[in-house]
């Protein structure tokens, strides 16, 4: 594994984010969420930096896209 990793997603919140890697990971593409326990620690910390960060090898970025646009949508999640 690279460490060329980018951002696929940035979620509003920690479960958002948790769902995203959830079906990601779900097609064997490996995920990371760089701010997972800031954020569970402090909710609104991913809102201030822009969101929470969801990251995959760019080489895995295509099949993502592909992956997301077929399983999750952009609108945030209800509360």
């Amino acid at each position: 594994m690279t460490n060329d990793l980018v951002v696929i997603r940035s979620c509003t919140s920690l479960q958002e984010a948790e769902l995203v890697k959830s079906v990601l990971e779900s097609e064997h593409i490996h995920t990371e969420i760089p701010d997972e326990y800031s954020a569970g620690v402090q909710p609104f910390y991913g809102l201030t930096l822009g969101g929470i960060r969801v990251l995959v090898d760019i080489k895995d970025v295509d099949r993502a896209e592909d992956v997301l646009s077929a399983q999750v949508s952009d609108a945030p999640l209800a509360p």
